[in-house]
């Protein structure tokens, strides 16, 4: 019996070892295997199987702007890495007035352009059609350092006297000779208006950051088209400045000035204004007066205002009004005033304006005058 048990026991042992043997075989024929399909793909397809730790540089797609050119990337992010220091961002008005200047009204051509319409009378149905057409060799308002064309040109019409049916055209942009090929029906127009009514033109320079500009304006009879007898009428016109766009025209403001030294204040007397350049149809304004406070740097201090006079050029106001100067007092102060004719239907616009520093008399007289009542006129620019 113990015989017996022996010979399983060897035999058992010599069935372990042959199972070990073949499973040491398969998985070496395994590996060979994968091995040899690794090799194939790697032959295969070179470009998928980089080394380790290889890395893959992206150049970033970004929206080609005009002429093809690649838009740069972010100021604020670099694209190939996080760690980089953000450029530094600069106010987008700062970069506009680096790069560009607004023209003065005395830098501008007493020429400013032609605009294109044809008019057309239906008596049936009292209809004025009125088609703008086109301007032509409009003069630039602002200029840049690279010649680029930066006036966006619309037109303005109305019917005057009455001030009615007042339209505007699509902003065409960057051209000084704008295509508009627009047209506006006039309803209820009589055969009266025909024959005295006019038309007022004014060609304007859209400014997405500040006051829109009038480039010129013109004026048309209808009267002159004999719209009773002709179909249509094509007309072509100048384009003129506006009265206002002349400095003689601002007019001027009478202002009382009188310096508290003791207790570091300055009262301000506006009390009224002469000859201002009309700023509506009727040749007349409704103006009033802005009043700022500043630093030397040009911080505003305070503000305040005096009240509306309708339709006049010569405004009375006889407002007074008391500031607080700071501590370097009036020498180192500019008083800063703007007329301006205030509109309740578009933006209101400055008719003129005075700057009051250390250099003008009237500040000098004040100041050698503390606590007398000093009165000057001052011209408006």
């Amino acid at each position: 019996m113990p015989h017996y048990q022996e010979g399983l026991a060897k035999s058992a042992g010599h069935e372990w070892f042959y199972l070990g043997v073949g499973g040491a075989v398969g998985l070496a024929a395994l590996v060979a295997v994968a091995a040899l399909l690794a090799v194939r793909k790697r032959r295969q397809y070179p470009s998928l199987l980089l080394p380790p730790r290889q890395v893959i540089a992206v150049r970033g797609g970004f929206p080609k702007g005009p002429g093809g050119l690649k838009q740069s990337p972010s100021p604020l992010q670099s694209p190939l890495s996080n760690d980089s220091t953000p450029s530094p961002v600069v106010p987008l008005q700062n970069l506009l007035e680096d790069r560009t200047r607004k023209l003065s009204p005395s830098e501008l051509p007493s020429e400013r352009g032609n605009i294109s319409f044809t008019l057309s009378y239906d008596s049936h149905t009292l209809t004025l059609l009125v088609s703008i057409i086109n301007c032509r060799n409009l003069c630039e308002m602002v200029v840049s350092r690279d010649g680029q064309c930066l006036l966006d040109p619309y037109v303005k019409l109305q019917l005057l006297p009455e001030r009615e049916h007042r339209v505007k055209t699509r902003i065409v942009r960057s051209t000084t000779s704008p295509v508009y090929e627009e047209q506006f029906a006039m309803y209820g127009v009589t055969h009266e208006q025909v024959n005295f009514a006019t038309l007022h033109f004014q060609v304007v320079a859209f400014d997405r950051y500040s006051r829109d500009t009038v480039v010129g304006e013109c004026v048309y009879r209808l009267a002159d088209a004999e719209l009773q007898v002709h179909n249509e009428m094509r007309v072509e016109l100048p384009l003129l400045p506006r009265a206002t766009d002349t400095v003689a025209a601002r007019g001027e403001l009478l202002l009382s000035l009188t310096y508290q030294a003791a207790f570091n204040n300055l009262t301000v007397v506006v009390l009224k204004a002469r000859g201002l350049g009309g700023r509506n149809d009727a040749g007349t304004a409704d103006p009033f007066v802005k009043l700022y406070l500043r630093k030397e740097s040009g911080e505003r201090i305070v503000k305040k205002r005096t009240h509306v006079r309708r339709s006049t050029l010569n405004p009375v106001y006889n407002e007074s009004f008391v500031f607080e100067l700071p501590d370097d007092r009036l020498e180192h102060s500019v008083i800063d005033l703007q007329v301006i004719n205030h509109d309740r239907v578009n933006r209101n616009d400055v008719i003129g304006r005075a700057l009051l520093n250390m250099e003008d008399s009237h500040v000098v007289e004040v100041l050698e005058n503390p606590g007398r009542q000093v009165a000057q006129w001052h011209h408006l620019d």
